[in-house]
């Protein structure tokens, strides 16, 4: 059974069943939504300072979002909680158990009115070091933050 899926912004859900996977899934979402943003925006990434792109994280934040982890076992206890039809339990697990969510697939319904009532895992807690949006501009000694 997949440990975690991901919500993208575009709510398509995916799993996994490792923190390094979800950790390079999410970096590559952000680094997408990044590079359309500063595209939409009319901004050369490659030339900003870490201040500039940390603003930049922040602005696309409020505009894309982000994405949303969760424990797959954490699902399943709040559909119990919420005495879900016995049916989508079942469909949840065999989900989580079978190949569909190797690749990105839309959420379903019943899934994703479930993970409303869930707090999201936040993404810095699934690597050591890796910037987020919600991390990206904090103080380090590796970087000037004007």
């Amino acid at each position: 059974m997949m440990k975690y899926v991901v919500l993208s912004p575009s709510h398509f859900l995916i799993g996994f069943n490792s923190k390094n996977q979800v950790a390079e899934y999410c970096l590559k979402m952000d680094n997408e939504s990044l590079n359309q943003y500063a595209s939409d925006q009319e901004l050369v990434y490659e030339t900003m300072t870490p201040t500039e792109i940390g603003q930049l994280y922040t602005q696309m934040g409020a505009v894309y979002g982000g994405c949303q982890i969760y424990k797959t076992d954490e699902i399943l206890q709040e559909m119990h909680q919420q005495a879900a039809e016995k049916e989508y339990i079942e469909k949840a697990k065999a989900l989580f158990k079978g190949n569909d969510l190797k690749y990105e697939i839309p959420c379903p319904g019943f899934i994703e009115d479930v993970l409303g009532e869930l707090t999201p895992i936040p993404q810095n807690e699934m690597s050591d070091g890796i910037y987020y949006m919600n991390n990206i501009d904090s103080p380090s000694e590796e970087k000037d933050n004007g």
